[in-house]
């Protein structure tokens, strides 16, 4: 008489969580925001960033320039750097009617 073979069980990696590429637009409320960042170096020959919001619901169109922003932000940075000057209203915003998705 053998032992009983012990069950082998599958073992539980948890999920890989990426960071969000696509937000929710305060203008319009829907999930349609993309930032695009681009690197610069300034006068003083430091790396910055300068990013542009767009909004790219059709009826929305929602537009704004972040510039002078540290080397180390990401999107989601920001996304929130933004979020808080829209709501303070210290952003200068425009809106370009009948964009189309690219």
């Amino acid at each position: 008489m053998g032992r009983r073979s012990r069950k082998r069980y599958k073992r539980f990696k948890p999920v890989q969580r990426t960071l969000p590429k696509v937000f929710q637009c305060p203008a319009c409320g829907m999930m349609t925001l993309i930032i695009d960042l681009e690197s610069y170096e300034n006068e003083l020959g430091e790396e910055r960033k300068h990013a542009l919001v767009k909004c790219m619901n059709p009826k929305c169109g929602l537009r704004a320039e972040l510039s002078d922003l540290p080397s180390i932000y990401e999107v989601v940075d920001t996304y929130s750097k933004f979020l808080d000057k829209y709501s303070k209203g210290e952003l200068t915003i425009w809106f370009e009617k009948g964009e189309q998705i690219e």
